[in-house]
């Protein structure tokens, strides 16, 4: 009997219980993924629902981000047929009444965006204090992995002892299997966690450097994009909904990465001719959690 994992497989002995060993067959998924699906089965783990979606009209892109600044419900999108054109709306479907141009909307939203696009000669400040920022967040990453290593040498040792008291007649063989059987399904689950684990330590030189060639021009991006990469983009920027009154953008929240950029480029504006420096420490600042997003556009 196979396990699709990595390439193990597990073997059934006559005589003592079944164990996994290492085998030569090529990977079908990982380990990670096999004990997660487990955790699925066995109900330890919440399955989540898919994100519902949503049929947008090139016109418009904003639909299903936008709150009713009156009443606080989602503005939807329709289009009103005119004499000689349809006419495109954000509205509120209650009886509050608010109603808003979609052509207006959405070139306030890319002037919205033209806030966050890095000033000139601030990129390399950047993906320096970025950088060290997530570093400085993987290090726990890391000091897990040396924990899960360290678990694995301790399983291993307790095998070893193990099988030197049945060796000297001190442990009944029964309860030597028993053992085997424990320490061995713990390590190959460990192993599984450190083989996930050990993609912290890849560097993201490349991915932070077209994450912010991006975000220098964002909105252009934006502007040229198809009406999915443009959802994409308000996706990764606002993590919550926005607020529109006609006039102005409002949200509670920004990716953490945008923010921490949108302060730099505040806060450093006066050396932005300057070199950048090789350590530019951020106190209280979070980590970048969506980098990727802003980067796949």
């Amino acid at each position: 009997m196979k396990l699709k994992t990595e390439n193990r497989i597990k073997l059934n002995h006559k005589d003592e219980e079944s164990t996994a060993v290492q085998g030569q067959h090529e990977a079908i998924i990982s380990e990670a993924l096999f004990y997660e699906v487990q955790d699925l089965l066995l109900g330890r783990k919440r399955k989540e629902r898919p994100a519902t979606q949503i049929t947008v009209d090139e016109q418009m892109p904003l639909r299903g981000f936008l709150i009713c600044p009156k009443c606080g419900r989602m503005l939807t999108g329709s289009a009103s047929k005119g004499r000689y054109n349809h006419y495109y709306y954000y509205h509120c479907v209650s009886s509050c009444g608010s109603r808003f141009r979609t052509e207006n909307a959405n070139s306030l939203f890319v002037r919205e965006l033209r806030k966050y696009v890095p000033k000139p000669g601030m990129s390399d400040i950047y993906v320096v204090t970025l950088k060290e920022s997530y570093y400085e967040q993987t290090r726990s990453q890391q000091s897990n992995r040396k924990q899960i290593i360290s678990q694995i040498d301790d399983l291993n040792i307790r095998l070893k002892n193990a099988r030197e008291l049945v060796a000297d007649q001190k442990l009944d063989p029964e309860d030597y299997r028993e053992l085997k059987l424990d320490c061995t399904n713990k390590i190959t689950i460990l192993e599984a966690n450190l083989a996930g684990s050990s993609q912290v330590e890849k560097s993201i030189d490349g991915l932070l450097n077209q994450a912010v060639s991006n975000l220098s021009r964002l909105d252009i991006l934006y502007d040229e994009g198809t009406v999915t990469q443009k959802r994409q983009i308000i996706g990764s920027i606002y993590p919550e909904k926005l607020v529109f009154d006609g006039f102005q953008y409002r949200t509670t929240r920004l990716n953490e990465a945008v923010r921490l950029i949108f302060t730099l480029g505040g806060g450093l504006s006066e050396i932005k001719n300057r070199k950048s420096s090789k350590k530019l420490h951020l106190s209280g600042e979070v980590v970048p959690t969506r980098i990727e997003l802003v980067s796949k556009v």
